[in-house]
């Protein structure tokens, strides 16, 4: 019950007389049982930054008792991507970011699992990284995409092929060059922001099912469900009428469980073992390193007032 109460300055605001009870009766992912024929995922991460993938073996993890599949990248060449298809689900020919999915292991239980995923060796070939915003627009700058031309893209992104810009458009309203002789004060700068990561309480849990008719269910702790079914029948090359995604209640997302990340992966394992769940639970490192982050920004930014500090350009 909320009742009106006299603030000290004057105002009122809420008082709260009684609390409702916490039952922790709200259902997440990872509380979900799915019998035991569940079977639990591990992903395998680059640890480098850059590179191309020269030989996967995954023949020490598939020895491991308990062990039902590994998949690769190989196991499916599709792009994915929201507005520029751009990555794999599994890195295919070369990875670009410390983290990126390289193989999934299905096992038993989720200790086998880790344990297989350890044995798999991918044997790499280094290549400059970028880890640099700005100097990755310059020219001279390594292509972490150099097919970027060949990209499937939507018709209002525009990238730059032979450069690793992928999306350049420019906004202009009014006049500016008039406007900047008739400002009294001019404030420029330029401004850096880190890349961020949302760190919900809850991380990344998905569970597949693909079911020996190619009907998919996906349950995951997701922002945007349609757009991960449409992402998913894009990539996997299944009709949208055969997947359907569950998204049950969400413990924090900030927009990092919005679009798609591991729930790609999660369905291509468990098309492994058709018939049977798989479940993966991401660690709080693999939330950092191997999940949505909200972009870095290097931002110039040029303000002009008059001398009654009204904005005349920006």
């Amino acid at each position: 019950m909320a009742v009106e109460t006299n603030h000290p300055v004057g105002k009122s605001v809420p008082r709260i007389d009684a609390l409702e009870k916490v039952t922790g009766a709200a259902q997440y992912v990872d509380d979900m049982a799915f019998g035991p024929g569940l079977l639990f995922g591990k992903l395998v991460h680059s640890p480098i930054a850059h590179g191309l993938i020269k030989h996967i073996d995954v023949s020490a993890a598939l020895a491991l008792p308990g062990v039902k599949a590994v998949v690769t990248g190989q196991d499916n060449p599709r792009r994915l991507g929201l507005y520029l298809k751009d990555r794999f689900i599994f890195a295919y020919d070369r990875v670009r970011y410390v983290g990126e999915s390289v193989a999934g292991v299905v096992a038993t239980s989720e200790e086998i699992a880790e344990r297989a995923a350890a044995l798999v060796r991918v044997e790499y070939e280094p290549l400059e990284p970028i880890f640099d915003p700005y100097l990755s627009a310059q020219p001279a700058a390594p292509l972490v995409h150099p097919d970027l031309g060949s990209y499937e893209v939507v018709n209002f992104i525009f990238p730059e092929p032979g450069t690793n810009i992928s999306e350049h458009f420019r906004l202009r309203k009014g006049d500016t060059d008039a406007a900047w002789p008739r400002c009294a004060t001019v404030v420029e700068g330029t401004y850096r922001l880190p890349q961020i990561q949302h760190a919900p309480i809850e991380t990344h849990v998905a569970v597949a099912r693909w079911d020996p008719s190619d009907e998919i269910t996906l349950w995951a702790a997701s922002q945007s469900p349609f757009a991960q079914r449409d992402l998913l029948a894009q990539s996997l090359g299944v009709p949208h009428g055969k997947i359907r995604v569950i998204s049950p209640y969400v413990g924090g997302g900030f927009g990092g469980k919005a679009g798609i990340s591991i729930e790609a992966n999660v369905a291509l394992m468990a098309g492994a073992v058709k018939g049977r769940p798989v479940k993966v639970r991401m660690t709080r490192e693999e939330e950092f390193i191997a999940t949505n982050v909200r972009q870095s920004l290097v931002a110039k930014i040029k303000v002009g007032c008059d001398a009654d500090g009204y904005l005349l350009a920006m």
